[in-house]
């Protein structure tokens, strides 16, 4: 009885995104644990910012995990392989470029087939997670950790070097394209192009769907594409430039941030990425200019005003005529000391006016295009 008590306090439940997952305390005790948590976590929240649900699926089998080494150059072999034999995996980040070795994660049940695996390559080894996190050279564990913590605050990128959350974004557009080119596509067909699941096809394909892309075929599952690749083309970039401008802006929801509008009389000098615009209530001598990144900015009031914003709790640096930064103020001095208030639903209001002007933007090209491609099919036919 003692022993099966001392069995039972050695297992602990943790909860991940609504998964409950029961681990054993083993050798490596609490630290271990600890460690295994954060990792977890962090694995998902890498995963949900690439649009992926492997590791997810992984816990609701349990929290029996299993660590797969191999030699990057095999990467391609075992993702194949992996699929042949219906081993559901997920892939570890590349932390060291320069290792040559990466890791998926599988579950315990899958073993005799990753065993397969390696009897093919030749090479590889297989661990439990627990093990794995209790072995792992320390600063490569803490490297890891830091990774996942900077991607959960979105300073990290993907190892594509593509920033995260654009990555479901851009396999978007190449299963748009891939339509396109096809005509006729179904899900499976979308799986083997691009390597991934049936849930993130569906998605994908719902999400064309709704972009007037693509529709549901003559068969269950299957969609039919009813743009030209220049239509489809055209309506993709206006997305991302209106994606790109809401990103920039939405950052305003941000507590420390305050809404500041600036008149464009106040505009001294600007670039391809700022504009300086003089301080208000600085002049003469003592004038002081301000650069603004334009990613940040929304033109208003028919385009004679900007609006933008100021971080209270940064330190910006203020400028002469001739840039040389003569002095540094805080946002929220700055903010108080020579920028009027911004009613509260100005921006809300600019942010809608936006987002018809691009609309309305994007409905003029495709209609321009469709106008082109009518006005050349007499010729095509006469051809």
């Amino acid at each position: 009885m003692a022993d099966e008590i001392s069995e039972a306090v050695q297992i602990i439940r943790v909860t991940f995104d609504s998964i409950e997952v029961a681990m054993k305390v083993g050798s490596g005790g609490l630290n271990t644990i600890k460690d295994l948590c954060l990792f977890l976590k962090g694995m998902l929240d890498y995963e949900k910012s690439m649009g992926k649900t492997s590791m997810r699926k992984l816990l609701m089998k349990g929290g029996d995990l299993q660590v797969l080494q191999f030699q990057e150059s095999d990467l391609k072999k075992v993702k194949k392989m992996a699929k042949k034999y219906g081993i559901l995996y997920s892939e570890l980040p590349k932390i060291h470029k320069d290792s040559g070795m990466v890791e998926i994660v599988i579950h315990s049940e899958a073993v005799p087939r990753a065993n397969l695996i390696i009897q093919k390559l030749g090479t590889g080894s297989l661990t439990s997670i627990e093990d794995y996190m209790k072995n792992s050279e320390q600063s490569d564990l803490g490297e890891l950790l830091k990774f996942f913590e900077k991607q959960k605050s979105g300073n990290a990128q993907t190892p594509s070097e593509e920033a995260a959350d654009r990555a479901v974004d851009g396999l978007i557009e190449k299963v748009g394209m891939y339509a396109m080119e096809k005509e006729k596509v179904n899900i499976d067909d979308v799986r083997e192009k691009f390597s991934i699941d049936e849930i993130q096809a569906k998605d994908i394909l719902g999400k064309l769907t709704s972009m007037g892309a693509v529709e549901n075929g003559e068969s269950e599952n299957t969609y039919k594409a009813v743009m030209d690749k220049d239509a489809f083309s055209n309506r993709i970039q206006g997305y991302k430039q209106l994606a790109d401008r809401i990103s920039a802006i939405q950052s305003y929801s941000n507590p420390s941030l305050t809404d500041i509008t600036i008149s464009k009389t106040l505009i001294a000098e600007e670039n391809e990425r700022a504009v300086k615009t003089r301080v208000p209530g600085t002049w003469g001598a003592n004038v002081r200019y301000l650069w603004i990144n334009k990613e940040n900015v929304l033109d208003i009031h028919g385009g004679k005003t900007m609006l933008t914003f100021l971080d209270k709790e940064k330190e910006y640096k203020l400028y002469d005529e001739q840039n040389r930064v003569t002095e540094k103020k805080k946002g929220d001095e700055l903010y108080k000391n020579h920028y009027d208030p911004v009613e509260m639903n100005l921006r809300q209001r600019a942010e809608k006016q936006k987002k018809a002007e691009e609309k309305q933007r994007i409905q003029q090209k495709l209609k321009a295009a469709s106008e082109k491609k009518l006005a050349e099919a007499p010729q095509r036919k006469g051809r």
